[in-house]
């Protein structure tokens, strides 16, 4: 490829370089219209002939697929004497400049750029985020695709929204046998089933929830992570099962993890039922207050005044009363309607399985011998922050107990439940989400507490 065709694309015009990979140089390119776009640049003399191969293989699968929510969308794919060129839509600034107006100081937003300058994300922008990529990853995997290099680097943000990019390893899930990707993200299967993908993105998802590299991540959330989210334990669940070292026990799809994070995103913004049912409550409470209140009144009224005025009042008094009623009628109505709703969905959840399968494992925190062998090194070689940390791994033991029991008392009314069928199911139902509320609550002080042994162990390796 000579000057001339590092210059221009069919109509588009290549700018500058704003990104460089093993195998193209991506720009930053104007279309005759106007529009910029980014435009990779793949020759074959600078990969070879097999990477350029697989790299031309993988950009047709990705150009074949409609545009997704989730994927960044592919707008050309051309083959030249020289190599092939593709045309994507162009990632958002960095520095919060327009797409239309990106000069010299351009750089494309992408994940990794956000949790190096956040460090950690707030839970709600995370449950966005991983909506968002499990859609396109489901997307691909309709068309029995793996993408095979899923990270912080290749998520970019078009227009606000996170996609996942660079389908450069891009491969059918019948030929996906050689070892590629990015060292950490590849599964320890490496990349052969839909559920390795699953791995990378946990790994991704992790690194923008917790506040720590990549070689950390086994240390949990950092003191940076929105720990204190009410929902964060479950939020924890859904990513240890997506990167389980062991295949068959992490997420099969990204159907079977969207569902989860739908479910965990619904909870975020709908109010418990308890809340509802609570509210209707007050209401009913003060309406009837108020009828006490105004029968005292008319009482004291008839000892202390004529009658003819009394009468007077006493109808004026109804008037204002039935002007309230109405009033108050009206404000309960629509709230009758929710706790009714409420209702119904209780009842349903009370014979949902998969709820009450979720509740039986509501506490998933343990101690195990990873935590003893940290303990062992801390202590040939400080044994006073030894004995700190061994009181801490104490403090996590008996919450483990508490959690398991939460969860026994939870079987046994799940097993109750299957054998009395209706009788009773709502109240049962309300019992367990009752423990399994008790169980985030001791997942957090678990930890709280692990984040205390990791400090302290911490500050010993720096004192080394």
């Amino acid at each position: 490829m000579g000057e001339e065709m590092l210059q221009k694309c069919g109509e588009w015009q290549l700018e500058r370089e704003i990104g460089q990979g093993a195998y193209g140089v991506v720009y930053l390119a104007v279309g005759s219209g106007g529009e910029r776009a980014a435009v990779k640049v793949c020759r074959r003399d600078a990969v070879g002939d097999e990477r350029y191969a697989r790299e031309l293989r993988g950009a047709k699968l990705y150009k074949a697929i409609p545009p997704q929510e989730g994927l960044v969308r592919m707008r050309e794919l051309v083959e030249m004497e020289w190599g092939f060129y593709t045309v994507m839509d162009l990632a958002d600034d960095e520095f919060g400049g327009s797409q239309e107006e990106a000069s010299s100081g351009y750089s494309p937003k992408t994940l990794a750029r956000v949790i190096e300058g956040e460090k950690a994300l707030p839970l709600k922008e995370c449950v966005g985020l991983a909506l968002s990529l499990a859609k396109g990853l489901a997307t691909l995997q309709r068309h029995h695709l793996l993408h095979r290099d899923i990270k912080p680097g290749n998520v970019l943000y078009v227009n606000g929204r996170p996609v996942l990019a660079d389908p450069g390893l891009l491969v059918e899930e019948s030929d996906a046998a050689s070892l590629v990707g990015t060292p950490g993200y590849v599964p320890p299967e490496k990349f052969t089933e839909a559920a390795s993908d699953i791995y990378s993105l946990g790994l991704t998802l992790k690194a923008a929830s917790f506040g720590r590299k990549l070689e950390d991540l086994d240390k949990g959330p950092s003191l940076e992570a929105d720990t204190g989210a009410p929902l964060f334990p479950a939020w924890w669940r859904i990513l240890n099962k997506a990167t389980d070292p062991t295949p068959s026990r992490r997420y099969q799809s990204a159907k079977a993890l969207l569902r989860d994070m739908v479910l965990l995103r619904i909870k975020t913004v709908l109010p418990s039922i308890k809340v509802v049912l609570t509210i209707a409550v007050a209401i009913g409470l003060a309406f009837a207050l108020y009828h006490a209140i105004s029968a005292k009144n008319k009482v004291e009224r008839k000892e202390k005044e004529e009658r003819d005025y009394i009468d007077r009042e006493k109808q004026e008094a109804i008037r204002s009363i039935e002007t309230i009623k109405q009033d108050l009628v009206a404000d309960l109505t629509p709230l009758k309607r929710v706790a009714t709703i409420a209702q119904t969905l209780n009842d349903m959840s009370a014979s949902d399985d998969t709820t009450w399968l979720s509740f039986c494992g509501s506490y998933f925190c343990h101690v195990d011998e990873s935590h003893r062998q940290r303990l062992k090194r801390v202590e040939e070689k400080d044994p006073v922050s030894a004995a700190k940390m061994r009181g801490i791994l104490d403090k996590m033991l008996e919450i483990d107990k508490k959690g398991e029991e939460n969860n026994r008392q939870i079987k046994v009314l799940r097993d109750e439940n299957v054998d009395k069928g209706a009788s009773g199911a709502s109240e049962r139902y309300n019992q367990a989400e009752m423990l399994s509320m008790k169980n985030e609550k001791l997942v957090k002080a678990w930890l709280s507490n692990l984040e205390r042994f990791t400090l302290i162990e911490d500050e010993v390796k720096i004192k080394e």
